[in-house]
């Protein structure tokens, strides 16, 4: 394996990552709200509007994650690397997809957050991100 690959695959993985806890850092203040309200069990007071908008912001922030999806079924890995790569594209997916089901738990037409999805999905993505974290770890001390 020529040492170019290696440090391409690195970069590829690394710059992943770094997009993702940006996107994370993006979408919390709106997470962060829809949490408070739940916990204060005071959803109705969000609007139509203020769901939408997190709605559609929380859309985009999933989206930005399934390209990195894309991405990283794309690269070019090293062979030595493939079973802990396919791996990450699993836990990447699943995070991706847990994601998706807290965007979906949004409801602003009817003014609701499925807050059993929402909770679910705030598990999930813990799990998810962990083996994420953890295969990425593995995968950089085998570079």
């Amino acid at each position: 394996m020529k040492p170019q690959d290696l440090s391409r695959y690195a970069k590829i993985v690394s710059d992943i990552i770094e997009a993702t806890q940006k996107n994370g850092e993006d979408l919390n203040a709106d997470y962060e709200t829809l949490r408070k309200a739940i916990d204060n069990q005071t959803v109705s007071e969000l609007d139509s509007d203020q769901l939408t908008q997190i709605k559609t912001h929380f859309q985009a922030g999933t989206d930005k994650y399934l390209d990195n999806v894309n991405k990283l079924e794309q690269a070019p890995v090293p062979v030595k690397l493939l079973g802990k790569h396919k791996m990450l594209v699993r836990a990447y997916q699943d995070y991706t997809d847990a994601c998706q089901a807290m965007t979906d738990s949004l409801d602003p037409k009817a003014g609701q957050i499925n807050t059993e999805q929402f909770n679910q999905s705030e598990k999930d993505q813990e799990t998810h991100i962990a083996k994420v974290s953890d295969v990425t770890t593995r995968i950089m001390g085998m570079l």
